[in-house]
Parts: C-alpha cells; sequence; structure tokens
C-alpha cells in the first residue's frame, strides 16, 4: 500500500516546484516592468520643456519665472509644484497662483495678480501701490509706465508690503479706484502737491481739475466720461474743471 502512494508525492512535488518557478517569472516580469518603467519616466522624455505662463498682465513672463524659481532642467515628476505656488504667492504682486503639470514635459502656470493703481516716488527711489495703499513692489527707477505717476508727495520708511498712510495720497487713490482699466491707461500723473488742488493729466497732456476730496465718485465718473469723448474729438483741449456742479471745458486758443 505505501508502494502505491509514491506518485502522488512525486505529483505534489513537481506542482510546488512548477508554482515556485511560476511565482519567480511573475516577480521578475513584475521588477522588470517596474525598473522599465521608473527609468522611462525618470528619462529626459519627461523632462520640463516649456513652462507656459497664463493670466499675467502687469508681470512679465521673465519676472514670474524668477519668483517661481523653476530650474532648467528636471523631470516633471519631480518637480514640486506646491513649493513654486508657495513662492509665487510670497510675491505681493500676486494674489491667486496655480502650477499644474501638462505631461509629457509642459509646466503650467496661472496667476490672479494684484492690480497696481500708481506709481510715487519714496526715499529709495518709486513704489507700485494698489488701489488699499498697499505697496506691491519697489524699483530704483521705472521705465514702463502703465499706470498713473502720484507726483507732490515722497513716501517715506514704507517699504514692500507696507500700507501708505498719507491722507493726501489716500484721497487720490480713492479718486483712481473709482475710475475703469481704459481710464487708467490714458492717465500719466496726479499732482498732488497741494491737498486741495489734485490735478490729473492725460497722456495727451490735457488737465483734469479735481479739486478737494470731496465728490471723488462723482468726479470720476466725469472723467471717464470725458476721457471717453476725448478720443473722438479733434478740438484742442486745455483742461476740464470738475470742481463745479457742471464741468467746465477749457479749449486751447
Amino acid at each position: 500500500m505505501k508502494m502505491a502512494d509514491q506518485p502522488d508525492s512525486i505529483d505534489s512535488d513537481s506542482a510546488k516546484k512548477s508554482n515556485s518557478k511560476q511565482l519567480f517569472l511573475s516577480l521578475l516580469f513584475i521588477f522588470i516592468v517596474l525598473v522599465t518603467g521608473f527609468s522611462f519616466i525618470t528619462s529626459s522624455a519627461f523632462s520640463v520643456g516649456d513652462i507656459i505662463i497664463d493670466g499675467n498682465k502687469y508681470l512679465t513672463p521673465e519676472e514670474i519665472y524668477q519668483i517661481a524659481g523653476v530650474p532648467e532642467k528636471i523631470n516633471i515628476f519631480r518637480l514640486n509644484t506646491k513649493e513654486i505656488q508657495t513662492r509665487l504667492l510670497k510675491d505681493l504682486r500676486i494674489s491667486e497662483a496655480n502650477v499644474l503639470r501638462n505631461f509629457p514635459s509642459t509646466i503650467t502656470i496661472n496667476v490672479v495678480e494684484r492690480k497696481p493703481i500708481a506709481y510715487v516716488a519714496c526715499d529709495y527711489g518709486f513704489v507700485e501701490v494698489d488701489k488699499t495703499g498697499l505697496i506691491l513692489a519697489a524699483y530704483k527707477s521705472v521705465k514702463n509706465i502703465n499706470v498713473p505717476m502720484i507726483t507732490g508727495i515722497t513716501l517715506h520708511n514704507l517699504y514692500v508690503g507696507d500700507k501708505v498712510d498719507n491722507m493726501v495720497m489716500i484721497n487720490v487713490l480713492e479718486y483712481l479706484a473709482y475710475l475703469d482699466e481704459s481710464s487708467i491707461n490714458q492717465m500719466s500723473e496726479v499732482n498732488a502737491t497741494t491737498a486741495d488742488q489734485l490735478i490729473a493729466y492725460t497722456n495727451s497732456s490735457v488737465q483734469v481739475k479735481i479739486g478737494n476730496n470731496e465728490r471723488l465718485a462723482e468726479k470720476a465718473k466725469l472723467t471717464q466720461e470725458f476721457l471717453g469723448e476725448l478720443k473722438k474729438t479733434k478740438l484742442p483741449i486745455e483742461y476740464i474743471d470738475l470742481n463745479f456742479a457742471s464741468p467746465f471745458i477749457k479749449f486751447k486758443k
């Protein structure tokens, strides 16, 4: 009877060996797939090649590249998008930022900027401010001016991240905040040498006499209407005075 059981034992050993071999081959296959996959995703095929910047208007792509600090050569899988987002949000000129991977080699950076509304002189050059008086950036000199320069005021001991507390300037910012973007782009300067005689200048050197800080919302609305008409007229205008209930326009002789 014992001799009759021997073939079953041999079959069992063969089955175990076959299963072990299949397990080994399966593990070897999985290992090869993992190594091949790892080698592929860490290859140059997934190196960051293009960076797309979206949503910027005031910051240049070069400035955003510098703030983001994306390495020139790095694998897209190893890129820490959260770190890039954090660096972007540390810049006061950016209120929102989102960094996305677009495989195989593109990074998209979406930003929402804080809107600069004016420049003003300071101890060390010029600062850029938003409508709330928050200082967004500082420059030794200003080359490309796309918002008005506030003249007649020099800020002292204020730096990026600080808020302006000069009441005359706050009045100017309030007036500018009521204007739409198109109107602001037509303004080159707001002179605030005298608190009750604020004067704005258009890009074509037409004076807009704002006067004191009363009725600023109404004066801003009249300014927008005037600037809209200014684009259409060919008549030489010297200034518009908004201090009266009905604005007075003086033409050049």
